[in-house]
């Protein structure tokens, strides 16, 4: 059941990056927003919106999902980590949450981000909690519609802005974990279009549509333009693939762990292959996306860019 303006979304993990460049996005097209969040004082901003409702919970409570979800029309669900704090983190935020949302909004229009390269045989404990997500999500609710991403970049993100973060401290160059491993970065409001597609297109129902941006490119290519936007006159310094998860076990220990052995099984499996095969994607949805690239120098140019 596709929507139209004028329905209520409820939207889960609408605070964070994506999710307010859906929030735009879908009020500016006429819509009533609902945003789950556990801390409403922290995002006061939101309620500019006249049409948005912050609903203060814990998504992970049956009881509130049921609650939120009344009387809408369609339910996003954005929520998700990148690495796990806490044990059995993953099974919480990846998996179990898909399958209560499918419970809660089995009659809705469903919607749910997983990731790029999700499948049940994975070394990476990341990607393998994705895939156990979409088949959580597709037994309870066939109709959904999933988005599985690349890494996405914006202004505000953390990926490109953690580089330029990173380089300012790093005069002498910056090594970079698995500098080999290829990415095709999304445009963080070229996503928020395909989810607006998503919920608004009949078509969409059932489908898992494959995000990738129109150009392939190493991480080391992507950190190497990072720097050259930035003025940066060093190469950056590729790891090799032994010695970055020796990093990786080792950073890990840190109280941040900047980087973890399961991402480091995360790019190691990293391909363009999903952007590649004949999979439907952006093209599917109605979205051009943009290319890295040429948007890179708007979100680093000048004394800090966007980030």
């Amino acid at each position: 059941m596709a929507i139209r303006p004028g329905d209520t979304v409820v939207i889960l993990g609408g605070c964070g990056f994506l999710g307010r460049a859906l929030i735009s996005e879908l009020h500016g097209r006429g819509y009533h927003l609902r945003v789950a969040t556990r801390r409403p004082d922290r995002h006061r901003d939101l309620l500019v919106l006249p049409r948005l409702d912050l609903a203060a919970g814990d998504v992970h409570d049956e009881r509130f999902l049921q609650e939120i979800v009344a009387g809408a029309k369609a339910v996003v669900n954005l929520v998700g980590i990148l690495k796990e704090t806490r044990p059995e983190d993953f099974r919480r935020v990846h998996e179990e949450l898909p399958t209560r949302m499918a419970r809660a909004g089995h009659n809705l229009r469903l919607v749910h981000v997983s990731a790029l390269g999700a499948r049940h045989e994975s070394q990476s404990a990341y990607l393998r909690s994705k895939a156990a997500g979409e088949k959580g999500l597709r037994a309870g609710a066939p109709g959904a519609v999933i988005l599985r991403p690349s890494v996405i970049y914006g202004p505000h993100d953390h990926f490109v802005c953690r580089f330029v973060h990173l380089l300012r401290f790093a005069p002498l160059g910056l090594p970079v974990p698995l500098a080999q491993s290829l990415l095709a970065p999304v445009y963080v409001a070229d996503v928020a279009f395909g989810l607006v597609a998503a919920l608004t297109q009949a078509h969409a129902e059932g489908q898992t549509y494959e995000l990738c941006g129109p150009e392939v490119l190493s991480l080391g290519a992507i950190v190497r333009a990072i720097a050259q936007a930035r003025g940066c006159r060093f190469a950056p310094w590729p790891l090799s693939s032994d010695i970055s998860l020796l990093f990786a076990r080792l950073s890990e220990r840190l109280p941040y762990a900047p980087f973890t052995v399961d991402q480091w099984h995360t790019l190691t499996e990293a391909e363009a292959a999903p952007c590649t095969a004949d999979n439907p994607g952006f093209a599917a949805l109605g979205v051009s996306p943009r290319p890295f690239l040429a948007t890179l120098p708007s979100l680093v140019e000048g004394p800090r860019g966007s980030c």
